[in-house]
């Protein structure tokens, strides 16, 4: 077992390398280990989470990085307890100041939340999110990529919620950092898009778009601080072209032509395991 959590398994620097012992881990406690009695799975599997807690409580990167694949590759096969220990590794993660480690962990609590299928998870996961939002860079980047995953992967219980941290949102796309930006308008698009798929009370989505559109409108007025203003110009034109692309379209076909090809690429190799 501890073969798969050595500097050539989970450990190494090399993502090619980490992905395939990740697969290689998923493939024997999918296979092997569920041919075993109780009582020698039981040990085993204590084993395993025990090695992938400290993998993803080492100070370094790629070794964290480990931890998040392995993770990822046993969600499938892991009851609701070890699905909730492994969402508390996952939360101690954030923040930091590795983009790519932050994305990665981001993607993977949104894939422990879609396996775990419950409401507190996930309402957890939102709370903490919207707290974030006002919070130093690197928590309003975590606060952002969390609440795009969540609603790529539990859209319903996403949307429930959306009215707590919506107007959150429009901080950060005028924040300076272009990055905080880009992650912004990514939960705008998911929330725009949301909305425009769902059939809700008279008015109810209405207030979404014309928020947004008053937020845009804002952003380009005469007034605004000089220091700020390519920003929140910026922002502004961002806003725009969501509202232009995400909202209620009468015919999806244009919405499809012209939403082609904009999703980001995947940069964790995280969605390798999960398809």
């Amino acid at each position: 077992m501890s073969h798969f959590f050595t500097p050539s398994g989970l450990r190494s620097r090399s993502d090619e390398v980490r992905l395939k012992a990740a697969r290689d881990l998923q493939k024997f406690v999918s296979t092997e280990l569920r041919e075993l009695p109780d009582d020698r799975c039981a040990p085993i599997l204590e084993e395993v989470n025990q090695n992938i807690f400290t993998l993803v409580s080492s100070a370094e990167v790629h070794e964290k990085k480990g931890g998040i694949l392995a993770i990822v590759s046993l969600t499938g096969c892991s009851n609701l307890t070890r699905l909730s220990r492994f969402a508390i590794y996952l939360r101690n993660i954030v923040p930091h100041n590795d983009v790519t480690l932050t994305e990665m962990t981001a993607k993977a609590i949104g894939q422990l939340a879609l396996w775990e299928g419950t409401y507190p998870a996930v309402q957890f996961e939102l709370k903490r999110a919207t707290e974030w939002l006002g919070g130093v860079e690197q928590k309003k980047l975590a606060a952002l990529l969390i609440l795009r995953e969540l609603a790529n992967h539990t859209p319903t219980l996403f949307y429930q919620q959306i009215q707590s941290f919506f107007e959150d949102i429009f901080a950060a796309i005028r924040d300076p950092k272009p990055l905080i930006r880009e992650s912004a308008v990514s939960v705008l698009r998911a929330c725009l898009r949301l909305a425009a798929q769902r059939e809700t009370k008279e008015g109810e989505n209405d207030k979404l778009y014309e928020r947004s559109y008053r937020e845009a409108i804002s952003g380009i007025q005469e007034g605004n601080p000089a220091k700020d203003r390519d920003d929140r110009v910026h922002g502004s034109l961002l806003i725009i072209n969501e509202l232009i692309v995400n909202s209620a379209w009468p015919d999806e076909s244009i919405r499809a032509e012209v939403t082609e090809g904009d999703e980001p690429a995947d940069i964790s190799g995280l969605d390798s395991l999960w398809n």
